[in-house]
């Protein structure tokens, strides 16, 4: 690649670099995760490259009847599962302007959005998770004595609650990164850190391969799975989880089998050239 062709969409202070490559096969965009990984650390520098959490990759679809595929790598290159505020930016773009439905094929299996969008750059999307699963509890020793509830949304997420007097925010920067890499998660772990209120949930989010960012669409699902089953927020109602960039609405069903939605904004920013 000479130069990389991109476009800066964020959803919630979320932001990544996304790559359209739906001209290509399927074959070829993951030929170039590899050079896409490489390339990451220096472009999402927000000092010296273009700035973002990660990039996203646009794609055909890898089923037939669907409308796209979404590959997401990390600010330091690694490869995530799933992304939920990079799925909702990716659907936007797809979608268009007013209302469709669509499908985008991840690495965590097909997700059906619903995007409504006024204009061609900002919109609301609605996106079926999946169901949230259940990964066990752990007391990992860099969580200074707190059990983390694991949830799946793809991608794996520890999940703590902690007291109406403590700082989410603090803990997240203090304790993230050791229970990110802690032993109990060999593959690495997405960290959150949540406050339960009167108008829903404060959550703070270590990501895997990130750190803090704005906000994380998965994080938000997988801390409303935990409340719920916590008896801590009601199932089938509208919770409202607050992140440092604004706030996701998430519903969780009383049954355990069936999807999560998480309903948010996606935002496309700029477009640019990146010398490679």
């Amino acid at each position: 690649m000479a130069e990389l062709v991109f476009t800066k969409v964020e959803g919630l202070g979320n932001d990544f670099l996304l790559v359209d490559r739906r001209s290509a096969s399927v074959d070829a965009v993951e030929h170039e995760l590899r050079a896409l990984s490489a390339l990451a650390p220096r472009a999402c520098d927000r000092r010296t490259g273009v700035g973002g959490d990660g990039i996203l990759v646009l794609g055909p679809p890898r089923e037939d009847g669907h409308d796209a595929s979404m590959w997401v790598i990390n600010h330091d290159g690694s490869r995530p599962q799933m992304c939920g505020n990079g799925l909702r930016c990716v659907a936007l773009v797809v979608a268009g302007t007013g209302t469709r439905e669509v499908t985008i094929d991840t690495d965590a299996g097909p997700r059906r959005c619903r995007v409504t969008a006024d204009a061609i750059d900002a919109g609301e999307v609605e996106v079926d998770m999946g169901p949230g699963v259940e990964l066990g509890e752990h007391r990992p020793t860099a969580g200074e004595g707190r059990t983390f509830t694991g949830i799946s949304m793809g991608n794996p997420h520890a999940v703590t609650f902690v007291g109406p007097s403590e700082d989410p925010e603090a803990l997240a920067r203090r304790i993230g990164p050791g229970v990110e890499r802690s032993p109990e998660y060999p593959e690495g772990t997405n960290v959150e850190l949540a406050q339960v209120r009167s108008d829903g949930v404060l959550l703070w989010v270590w990501e895997r391969g990130c750190g803090i960012t704005q906000a994380c669409g998965t994080g938000a699902c997988a801390t409303a799975v935990a409340a719920v089953r916590a008896g801590l927020q009601p199932s089938e109602a509208p919770i409202a989880v607050h992140l440092p960039g604004g706030s996701l609405e998430i519903r969780v069903p009383a049954e355990p089998s069936q999807g999560v939605r998480m309903r948010g904004p996606a935002r496309v920013v700029f477009e640019g050239r990146l010398a490679t």
